[in-house]
Order: structure tokens, then C-alpha cells, then sequence
């Protein structure tokens, strides 16, 4: 009858998790320390050298939509569907093209929906949207944010 009595006592009504947690911790550091490495690791090319060379930068396009919802491509009115067909011809000969999307805030956002939908539709992934730091007033000073599906 002691023994049974001593077996209750003994029985274990936790999990100790100082251990588990222990264990994490040294695993996410081993794996933040080990992650530099993973992501850098590549093939190492030697590239032959050129006396004569140049880069060519990745053309940058903006895109505007006014107030009145009227659309500009690299300041020249367009309408939608020139812009979906420039774009998309743009697009073919330069598949790193980059292109920044500026909205009047009185533009409801399905406007915006669209022009971004015509952009992605003609194959491009760089997109920029131009904003305004809160407190500035003029349209000078727009900063830009990316998306990349």
C-alpha cells in the first residue's frame, strides 16, 4: 500500500521545457551563423577581361495617373491600352525593366488596381510605387517602394 502511495507522488505532471528551449536557441544560432554561408555559396567564374567594355543600364519607365485619371507614360498622355502595348513591347526587349508608378491621392485605388494589373499583365515584375513623405507638400521629393510578386 506504501508503494502505490510513493508511485503517485512520483509521477511527473509537467514537462520541464528549459531544455527544449535550450536546444532552439542553440539551433537558431547555429543556423543564423550558418546562413551567411548557404546563401553566398555560388560557383566562382572567372570572367574574361575586355579592354573595351560597357554596361547598359536598365531603362526605368514612369507611369503616371492624374486626378482626372487621365494616364502618362515618360510624361506623353496615353491611354490604357497604349500603355499595356508599349509596356509590353518595352518589356520584350528589356526584360529588366523597372517601371515607377506615381498616383494622385484622389485616385480611388481600383484605379491604381488597374494600371498596376495593365503593367504586371505586360510582363513586368519591377514595380515601383512613388509616395510622398508625410509633411512634405511638393511632388519633388517622392521617395519610391518596390514589389516583386
Amino acid at each position: 500500500m506504501a508503494s502505490s502511495q510513493q508511485e503517485i507522488d512520483d509521477a511527473i505532471f509537467g514537462i520541464n521545457v528549459t531544455p527544449l528551449v535550450d536546444i532552439t536557441l542553440v539551433l537558431l544560432i547555429i543556423f543564423m551563423a550558418t546562413a551567411h554561408l548557404i546563401v553566398h555559396r555560388s560557383m566562382t567564374l572567372n570572367l574574361p577581361k575586355v579592354a573595351n567594355s560597357q554596361t547598359v543600364p536598365t531603362q526605368s519607365i514612369q507611369v503616371q495617373l492624374e486626378a482626372d485619371k487621365s494616364l502618362k507614360l515618360n510624361g506623353q498622355p496615353a491611354t490604357l491600352q497604349d500603355l499595356s502595348v508599349n509596356l509590353a513591347q518595352m518589356a520584350h526587349l528589356d526584360p529588366g525593366l523597372k517601371v515607377s508608378l506615381s498616383a494622385d491621392e484622389r485616385v480611388s485605388w481600383g484605379d491604381v488596381a488597374g494600371i498596376l494589373d495593365a503593367i504586371r499583365g505586360a510582363g513586368i515584375t519591377h514595380i515601383a510605387t512613388e509616395v510622398l513623405p508625410k509633411g512634405n507638400t511638393k511632388s519633388g521629393g517622392a521617395s519610391a517602394t518596390t514589389g516583386e510578386p
